[in-house]
């Protein structure tokens, strides 16, 4: 969080200039989340089994940007709300001793996601009458909170921070008062990963896809 904080100042500082603008507005995104989730069952650096998962999910956030001139913006983007940006369930038969069964189940693995904070820079060019096209480059971090319940293991509950790095494309229209933007964006997050009490070692690679609207106003 420290790196994220140092971020927003550094890109404030810039906004000192006679030019700099802000504007204050939400946005609604919609976002494909893709997570492959690996299983190394005894933690020696082998993957023995691999799950592909993919969740829709939709959501606010607010945001404040500053222009620092015509072709560049900073901005700030927070979701107020937590998600759940993954979830998988698989089932299992538990064996003790030599091919006697003693438990069956299903093991459930959820990643919620709070505190989502991004902090960006928009270089843009206007294109005719107040429509601008614009790149998106973002910081982002968050709050990730990951349950693993096993038929094999004790439940476990592990807090962590969720790092990684926004691409994205849009436009931009101003309306007098403020702007409208359509932005397609990406965002690669770092790898989260718990380990059970068995020594099973449960990996999350997690990405989204977002297709967002956002009003602002300016002042």
């Amino acid at each position: 969080m420290k790196k994220l904080v140092l971020s927003i100042i550094f890109l404030l500082g810039f906004s000192t200039t006679s030019y700099a603008t802000g504007s204050v507005g939400f946005t609604v995104s919609m976002a494909n989340v893709d997570s492959t989730v690996t299983d190394d069952i005894d933690s020696n650096g082998t993957t023995d089994t691999t799950k592909d998962i993919s969740n829709d999910i939709t959501f606010a956030s607010i945001f404040f940007e500053k222009a620092l001139n015509e072709n560049m913006t900073v901005g700030i983007d927070f979701i107020p709300f937590e998600a759940e940006f993954e979830s998988r369930s698989t089932t299992q038969t538990s064996l003790k001793g030599k091919g006697v069964a003693t438990a069956s189940g299903t093991n459930k693995g959820t990643a919620d996601v709070s505190r989502h904070l991004t902090v960006y820079l928009q270089p843009q060019r206007e294109i005719r009458d107040g429509l601008k096209v614009f790149g998106t480059i973002g910081l982002v971090r968050a709050d990730v909170e990951s349950k693993v319940q096993s038929v094999s293991s004790t439940d476990k509950t592990v807090d962590q921070d969720l790092d990684g790095m926004k691409l994205g494309l849009g436009l931009k229209k101003e309306t007098g008062i403020g702007f409208i933007k359509l932005e397609y964006s990406q965002t690669d997050y770092d790898d989260i990963s718990t380990t059970t009490s068995n020594n099973t070692k449960v990996t999350a690679d997690i990405d989204t896809n977002i297709l967002a609207l956002s009003v602002a106003k300016s002042f």
